[in-house]
């Protein structure tokens, strides 16, 4: 009878709500949420990720907070999201920089081992550009100076090992000439160091100078493509130097991440409201006003992605000398 009258005791308590059940993440998410952007305020992924996030946080029905954290190719702000638990409530706003934390020895992570990439939205696409009083009217003038004068022209790149800095390898192998990189804490303060002459040049994501180049405050000589960038009016510069043509073009992803443990409820609760918001008009008018390419990676679709953008990227720095470490030392594949 006394075992009877403690069942009946626990039934009565569980339906009166004074027993908590198991833990379940089905009304994810409760509460908000930060994600992490390990670059400045006003840089591509920054500018990318509050294009987004604010649709997203729609979606989901709570805030969503951006915490910016620079440094170490966003290497830093990775290891905060990975410190924090598991749960969905932090998450990571990503881009390519975190292909390179291997091979660059900036960190001993993965962008698709560590984390789970939930959605990749967008590609932009690099373009080089001068200060307003350069005296360089365009890419052609600019590459022959360069070839002539080894060294001596300076370059303002987002960090070590980033798209603008591969980019300028890429011309300095393809096309001959050699360069000064000044390494910045992100992309914007490369090209504020551009608009205000500190240097010679800057490459950098086409969406955070569009606006200075129209108001003059900056020069976009060419952009990283092999054909012209639609409503951007300047040449690409696979077409002005065809022997350049072949890695083209060469820009970065943007997405979002989450820590690899979270609950597999939340990835899909993530994956659907990102899904959703990358349908959504205002992100694709968003996308085109910044001239990004927007992508639809989700899933294992996105996994792969990364995983075959990582091997690229990371055997583009070994092979031009940029990174010590063999991409072979983290079971990273040559690609075909």
């Amino acid at each position: 009878m006394r075992k009877l009258g403690l069942v009946g005791l626990l039934v009565t308590l569980v339906v009166l709500g004074l027993v908590c059940a198991p833990f379940s993440y089905a009304k994810y998410p409760e509460k908000p949420i930060t994600v992490f952007v390990g670059f400045p305020a006003g840089g591509p992924t920054d500018v990318i990720a509050r294009g987004i996030l604010p649709i997203v946080q729609e979606k989901l029905g709570v805030g969503i907070g951006i915490q910016n954290v620079p440094g170490a190719a966003s290497a830093i702000a990775a290891k905060q999201v990975l410190s924090r638990p598991a749960d969905g409530y932090t998450l990571m706003f990503g881009s390519e920089a975190m292909s390179t934390w291997q091979v660059m020895g900036t960190a001993d992570m993965s962008p698709y081992v560590e984390f789970v990439p939930i959605r990749i939205v967008a590609e932009a696409i690099p373009v080089l550009a001068v200060p307003p009083n350069s005296p360089f009217k365009s890419a052609e003038e600019f590459i022959k100076y360069a070839k002539e004068n080894p060294g001596k022209l300076k370059i303002s790149t987002a960090g070590p090992a980033t798209v603008p800095h591969v980019s300028g390898l890429l011309l300095q192998k393809y096309l001959g000439c050699k360069f000064t990189f000044v390494p910045y804490r992100g992309g914007k303060p490369a090209v504020t160091a551009a608009m205000g002459g500190h240097v010679d040049a800057t490459i950098e994501m086409v969406q955070s100078m569009v606006e200075a180049h129209k108001s003059g405050l900056i020069r976009i000589l060419a952009s990283f493509t092999n054909e012209p960038v639609e409503g951007l009016d300047v040449p690409p510069i696979g077409k002005l130097f065809p022997e350049l043509s072949s890695q083209l073009p060469y820009g970065p992803y943007f997405g979002l991440f989450a820590p690899r443990g979270v609950p597999k409820e939340v990835i899909e609760v993530l994956t659907k409201a990102m899904d959703e918001a990358a349908k959504d008009q205002r992100w694709l008018s968003y996308c085109k006003k910044f001239f990004l390419v927007p992508v639809n990676y989700s899933g294992r679709e996105a996994y792969e992605y990364v995983k075959n953008w990582t091997a690229k990227c990371a055997w583009l720095l070994y092979d031009t000398g940029v990174a010590k470490n063999s991409p072979e030392k983290f079971g990273i594949k040559r690609p075909q």
